[in-house]
């Protein structure tokens, strides 16, 4: 393969990974319109925040991924239950840290970005734990 193949995957990649991010905040913002009601749970129940948040960064990173799959845009196995489970955890552990360091995690918090990020960084998780290890004896 030469340079510009290479280059070409890892312009992909790289997009998919920007869309993901972009998803996550859409699915955020459907989430706060259908449910006008959560914007107060900031202040008033954080914790409850940060799960809502959570599983919209898990669920805009997933999707992306899943549509990218079934496309063909991604050659790699579908592993449904892996990769939300990889995406749910890239999400909640920045957030269980911002909960630590910010009571109440105020709009804007930095630790945001990064759980949208690990969410779709561990939407991938599994294919790292497959790339060395897949290898079978005869």
């Amino acid at each position: 393969m030469n340079n510009t193949g290479k280059l070409f995957i890892v312009l992909k990649w790289l997009g998919i990974l920007l869309l993901q991010i972009i998803m996550t905040q859409v699915v955020n913002l459907i989430f706060s319109i259908i449910f006008p009601s959560t914007d107060q749970f900031v202040f008033s129940k954080p914790v409850f925040f940060i799960i809502i948040l959570g599983l919209c960064y898990a669920a805009g990173a997933s999707l992306v991924g899943w549509i990218s799959i079934a496309l063909g845009w991604l050659k790699i196995r579908q592993k449904y239950l892996n990769r939300i489970i990889g995406a749910l955890t890239g999400a909640f552990v920045p957030l269980l840290i911002a909960i630590l360091f910010y009571h109440p995690p105020e709009p804007g918090n930095p630790f945001f970005f990064i759980s949208m990020l690990t969410a779709a960084l561990g939407f991938f998780l599994p294919d790292l734990f497959t790339l060395g290890g897949s290898r079978q004896s005869a």
